[in-house]
């Protein structure tokens, strides 16, 4: 995770001891090692789901900060600071500064610093000789030495060329004059020499470090547009048409090559992205291996927020990355590369890492967001006079309006009818909410239970599923249980409620209150009915959602065709009561909708079958017709 140019970049810190140059004597390294050592930190990258993905190492400047690269920090959502003896000094889970054309980033304030260092205000000159500090592979306080062999502008940037060997694992460490002054941050080797070694100048972190600190999340793009290329970089990869992308399913090895008119990031380098179709709580690892770029891998998920990433964890420069996928829905396998406009080729694998150890409850394990998003998760289901016995923990989802973990239950309820949900803990004080995911209905308990137990009784507005969401009223971890009672009311008809996606069944309105893929005009998606799709419980036919965004008076024609089965295909509009279907409109056995939109607003676009238990191949397309508002 380096500068995004033709350099492989540097993990944590550097290196090894090599002779002394005669310019420095043995003496003078010891001694600045002796006062520089207290202030050097080995930085840990966390991920969402607590996993440790990778190492870096930082210094604690004067103000108390510590600074590091960029690349040490990007796409973890925890960083935590050690000393040379493995003693934890604090942790972060933001940046108060990022370079934006420079590799550097500062962490806020975690506590006492041991030691701080002073930078340099000027450019060092060739010849001078160097110290570097840092932990290559998590071996704190390594020590190496050098000169700076020049001065050196590449690609428009300033950067020091130094002698002192820098190995992968050496990223964010201090280069050290024989004043002990901080005149570079170890940043990269060049993939394409012998030693040839490169630190960011210590008077762009001064400049940095007089900048107005922010409260940057690690999680954000920090390298903004273009960056390491032209600066045309392109939209990033959460933007792709996901119908058009390939699949990868487990167990298989894709071999593909980035190059020139391959997808650009924004920060200038190329992507291959794949589908794969995932579960929730399933844990998957992505292998990417590559001889002619230093590898980077992603998992993203296109409903946003999560997205980890790797660069060494598979060997050498070789990535691979271990994920919790936090619902069912597709995900997105990205190759991409470390340096901007890398091009070769890579070979891609998929493998199962079994299922993670999700609490029942924890829907969306390791995702964050509002309880609106959580509701959109597959969730566990409770019915009428079941308890959950569930914990909340550091691997559940996070809210992100105040930083609690939460985890998410859906509930089958009828109009009219009274239920009362109960929340208990010994561990925490508990927070209770009812959520109607078409709103507007929310309600909230701290301590109605007795104590810090919470307790809501609510009469629901309607038939359909709701989500009750088990929470602390501060960021709390421990067990708890869950209960609802229903009073009875409403009606009692053996309503189907909905589920989710693979497997579940109710009527089209349930599966209109589902998290659906979206389809846009010019936009063609394969799919398939089968076991395991959406089943219809009023004639049992299999069936695909996906939601339309439509403006009023426009005019959409959206055609089913399948040679497996007898497409019927449904347009309707979920606020009511409009609901076009049709049978053989496209001739043959294939269908076809035109249809005037009569306001803004999402609709529910459904690929079916006219005789039950039908199964097989189809495509969907969407061409909208003009009218409406731009």
């Amino acid at each position: 995770m380096h500068v995004r140019h033709r350099f492989t970049a540097a993990l944590p810190l550097a290196a090894l001891v090599f002779a002394l140059p005669a310019a420095a004597s043995a003496q003078d390294v010891v001694a600045i090692t002796r006062r520089a050592s207290p202030a050097v930190v080995t930085l840990h990258a966390f991920n969402s789901t607590g996993r440790e993905v990778s190492l870096g190492s930082g210094f604690f400047l004067p103000d108390g900060r510590i600074a590091t690269n960029r690349h040490v920090v990007e796409g973890a959502t925890r960083m935590t600071a050690k000393a040379s003896n493995d003693r934890e000094l604090g942790s972060a889970e933001y940046a108060e500064a990022v370079g934006r054309t420079a590799d550097l980033a500062i962490l806020p304030r975690i506590g006492s610093p041991p030691a701080t260092l002073p930078l340099a205000t000027r450019l060092p000159e060739a010849g001078e000789s160097v110290v570097v500090i840092g932990a290559p592979e998590g071996l704190s306080n390594t020590v190496s030495t050098g000169i700076v062999s020049a001065i050196r502008s590449i690609q428009g940037r300033t950067l020091v060329q130094i002698s002192a060997p820098i190995s992968h694992g050496s990223s964010g460490g201090p280069v050290l004059n024989m004043r002990g002054e901080v005149i570079g941050v170890s940043v990269s080797v060049l993939s394409e020499g012998q030693n040839l070694n490169f630190a960011v100048p210590a008077t762009e972190l001064l400049a940095l470090s007089r900048s107005r600190p922010e409260r940057i999340a690690f999680t954000s793009n920090l390298r903004g547009p273009g960056e390491g290329s032209s600066g045309t970089g392109g939209p990033d990869i959460s933007t792709q048409n996901l119908a058009r992308l390939p699949r990868i399913a487990i167990g298989q090895t894709v071999t593909g090559r980035l190059a020139d008119g391959d997808f650009l990031r924004p920060d200038g380098s190329y992507a291959d992205s794949y589908v794969y179709m995932g579960r929730a709580g399933e844990r998957i690892t992505v292998t990417q291996r590559s001889r002619d770029f230093d590898s980077w891998v992603m998992v993203d998920d296109p409903r946003g927020p999560m997205q980890e990433a790797d660069d060494d964890s598979g060997g050498n420069l070789d990535s691979e990355l271990t994920v919790t996928l936090p619902h069912d829905g597709p995900f997105l396998i990205v190759a991409n590369s470390v340096a901007a406009q890398a091009t070769g080729g890579y070979q891609m694998t998929l493998r199962s890492a079994g299922r993670g150890a999700v609490d029942p409850g924890s829907g969306g394990a390791g995702a964050r967001g509002t309880i609106a998003d959580l509701g959109r998760m597959r969730l566990p289901r409770i019915t009428a006079g079941q308890t959950m016995s569930g914990q909340l923990t550091p691997s559940d989802f996070l809210r992100t309006d105040d930083n609690t973990y939460a985890d998410g239950y859906q509930y089958a309820g009828r109009a009219g009818e009274r239920i009362t949900i109960t929340m208990r803990s010994a561990a925490f004080d508990a927070w209770l909410v009812l959520d109607d995911p078409n709103g507007p209905l929310r309600e909230l308990d701290d301590d109605s239970g007795g104590g810090t137990n919470a307790q809501l009784t609510v009469t629901l507005p309607h038939d359909g599923n709701y989500v009750i969401v088990a929470n602390s009223v501060a960021r709390s971890s421990g067990a708890y249980t869950l209960s609802v009672q229903s009073g009875g009311g409403g009606r009692s008809d053996g309503d189907d409620d909905g589920g989710a996606r693979g497997g579940s069944g109710g009527t089209l309105a349930d599966l209109g209150r589902m998290q659906l893929p979206r389809l846009g005009s010019g936009q063609t998606v394969n799919g398939s009915l089968g076991r395991g799709d959406f089943l219809r419980s009023d004639d049992n036919t299999f069936a695909d959602g996906y939601f339309y965004e439509g403006r009023a008076g426009e005019q959409v024609t959206i055609t089913l065709r399948s040679a497996a089965f007898d497409a019927w295909l449904v347009f309707d509009d979920p606020n009511g009561p409009m609901q076009e279907s049709d049978d053989d409109g496209a001739g043959g056995n294939d269908a076809r909708i035109t249809v005037t939109l009569p306001h803004d607003g999402r609709y529910l676009i459904v690929a079916n079958s006219l005789r039950a238990g039908a199964s097989g191949s189809y495509t969907l397309s969407v061409q909208g017709g003009g009218g409406g508002r731009k």
